[in-house]
């Protein structure tokens, strides 16, 4: 019984590359969302480039889709993603946000 909750599919040989090639992407990526958006608070980027940082969050998000799908993830597994990249999505906000306050109440 248990066997069968557990059991998933198994991940074909030739899936191994475009799976380590979409993982890698998603951290590259969610590394370039991450920078630009922190680079852009601090002024060290113009505004306008704050539309980048989302597209590379996109991009990250849809990579993780693409590895998610190769690797035949259970349906537990596709929502913790989901609700992984809308965390990750919403983390530098909330950061910055804190951080904004925190300097207004010292001021």
């Amino acid at each position: 019984m248990i066997s069968q909750i557990i059991a998933t599919q198994d991940i074909e040989v030739n899936n191994f590359l475009p799976i380590f090639v979409s993982s890698v992407l998603s951290m590259l990526f969610g590394g370039l969302y991450v920078g630009i958006y922190t680079a852009v608070k601090v002024s060290f980027l113009k505004k306008w480039a704050m539309p980048f940082a989302y597209l590379f969050w996109m991009v990250t998000a849809y990579c993780l889709y693409i590895m998610g799908s190769l690797m035949h993830v259970g349906e537990f597994t596709a929502k913790a993603l989901v609700v992984a990249m809308i965390g990750y999505l919403l983390l530098p906000h909330a950061i910055y946000y804190m951080q904004h306050q925190v300097h207004e109440e010292n001021e």
